[in-house]
């Protein structure tokens, strides 16, 4: 989750700011691709590269829910806050802040 600085992607530091101060946690999930794109447009190759990778960590290490979704479009994942892991997230992100 950590580079070799020990900072924090910035695309990934967005994602997990906006789903806290929106309260996505648990039951409560946003669309993952609308999510992703909106805070990756910006990086350059190598920056995305790095935020796959720490994303995917993300992921394996259960920070994030991601789930299979229905929606009026077909389905899509969604993704959340895992409820238990928030005490090790804030902890994360102050160091970020």
């Amino acid at each position: 989750m950590l580079n070799r600085r020990g900072d924090m992607n910035g695309g990934l530091k967005a994602i997990l700011l906006f789903l806290l101060n929106k309260r996505y946690i648990g039951n409560k999930h946003f669309p993952e691709n609308k999510l992703v794109s909106s805070r990756t447009k910006y990086l350059c190759q190598e920056e995305q590269k790095q935020f796959e990778n720490e994303y995917k960590d993300l992921l394996n290490c259960l920070f994030l829910l991601r789930l299979k979704k229905r929606t009026g479009k077909g389905d899509d994942w969604h993704i959340s806050l895992n409820p238990r892991k928030l005490k090790e997230i804030y902890e994360m992100l102050e160091g970020e802040l």
